[in-house]
């Protein structure tokens, strides 16, 4: 049996705490906190909306007091479900065979945060030239939704690093860019009636096919007009509707209907823009709906506005995940290749919470140990060596913290 990582136990204890998303992380952060409080650091908090999850944000400062610049280790805690999926082991229990050591969160992402936390005794009792920042957020995975409160909180309390480097899978490879992801929902409400007095009524997936339209239409232009950046398997943004779900019965015309898009922005588009687009769309076709239940009022005799005042749409951004971009031959790229990352800026499809930070001012890279192709899968595993890698990565940091 190979010899085990140094930060092993930690690994282990952190993959025990069953931390799926939208469920508490309280306890994994009790973990954590009871180990920066014994090196006397206070995390500082962010909460859910239900107070259940919370971002852990911990500030080592330099040997002068000082909390301007340095470096920030980021990490999700949260991790997805295991529920359906076929697993030769128990997922909570961190398990080493062949080399690989199997759990829920061994790659994604807990080695990482397991790592840091290892070697913070190190740095606890290091001279530091440049500060450390230790931040650690929830419900990353249902679309980064927990980081944005932290790293407003983070702007707010004047603290300004230089660089962040988030752990996702990577096989320590240097993340240079990712496309931004995007989610959101469309919510119709038509008026119902029987489908043999079909002009009496309001079908809501009618006009719901005609935002999925729309959507196609959009990615079709992305896919025909670009832009383009050839550095990424799909060179050009992508989106549509991935759920629909309306109507009750085939002989009923549909009062409600939702969907559900998702588009992946290249870092130069600009989402905002394809969301000010999406606005504009839903709003002309809530008055289609408006439209179309007036001219049901004059066919069938109902009461002018009676039928006008039932009908709506609802646009929800659930997700807003900025792209990453880092310019060729920046400092955060050659600052992840001292440190010990492998290239020179790679650019992978998948998003992060790294366009979250590089918004707020911070230059990032994505950089951590195991393979991406691992996440979320049954039997997710990482191979020791990485975890090894991950270890000697965090001590250059520790060195370059230290001004050496």
């Amino acid at each position: 049996m190979s010899a085990l990582p140094d930060s092993f136990p930690w690994i282990e204890k952190l993959i025990a705490e069953p931390t799926v998303s939208e469920t508490s992380n309280k306890g994994l952060l009790k973990i954590l906190a009871d180990e920066f409080d014994k090196y006397g650091f206070t995390p500082h908090y962010t909460y859910s909306d239900d107070g259940e999850r919370a971002n852990m944000f911990v500030t080592l400062p330099a040997h002068d007091g000082s909390t301007t610049g340095g470096v920030v280790i980021s990490g999700h805690t949260d991790v997805v479900p295991v529920e359906g999926q076929d697993w030769n082991t128990d997922p909570f229990t961190a398990t080493v065979k062949d080399g690989k050591l199997y759990g829920r969160g061994s790659s994604d992402m807990k080695a990482y945060i397991g790592v840091a936390m290892h070697l913070l005794p190190e740095f606890a009792q290091a001279k530091l030239a440049h500060p450390v920042h230790f931040a650690f957020s929830y419900d990353e995975e249902i679309g980064c939704v927990g980081a944005p409160r932290m790293i407003e909180d983070m702007v707010q309390r004047g603290l300004t690093p230089e660089f962040c480097v988030v752990g996702e899978p990577s096989m320590m490879q240097v993340i240079a860019a990712h496309k931004g992801a995007h989610r959101g929902r469309v919510t119709l409400r038509g008026v119902a009636k029987h489908a043999s007095l079909a002009p009496h009524g309001v079908n809501s997936v009618a006009v719901a096919g005609k935002f999925i339209t729309f959507f196609d239409e959009l990615a079709q232009r992305w896919i025909e007009e670009g832009p383009f950046d050839r550095g990424f398997v799909t060179p050009f943004s992508t989106g549509g509707v991935t759920v629909a779900r309306g109507g009750v019965q085939y002989n009923i015309i549909a009062q409600d209907t939702v969907l559900e898009y998702d588009f992946r922005a290249l870092p130069t588009i600009d989402a905002q823009a394809v969301i000010d687009e999406i606005e504009a769309y839903v709003e002309a076709l809530g008055e289609e709906l408006r439209t179309r239940a007036r001219s049901a009022e004059q066919l069938s005799g109902a009461e002018p506005g009676s039928l006008e005042s039932q009908v709506s749409i609802k646009h929800e951004l659930l997700a807003r995940v900025p792209a990453l971009g880092a310019k060729e031959g920046s400092p955060i790229i050659t600052f992840g290749g001292e440190m010990g990352g492998i290239g020179e800026g790679a650019k992978v499809p998948y998003g992060t919470e790294g366009g979250q930070f590089q918004a707020a001012g911070v230059a990032t890279i994505v950089c951590g140990p195991g393979d991406i192709a691992q996440a979320h899968t049954p039997n997710e595993w990482i191979e020791l060596t990485q975890i090894e890698a991950c270890e000697d990565f965090i001590r250059n940091i520790l060195s370059w913290a230290q001004g050496k």
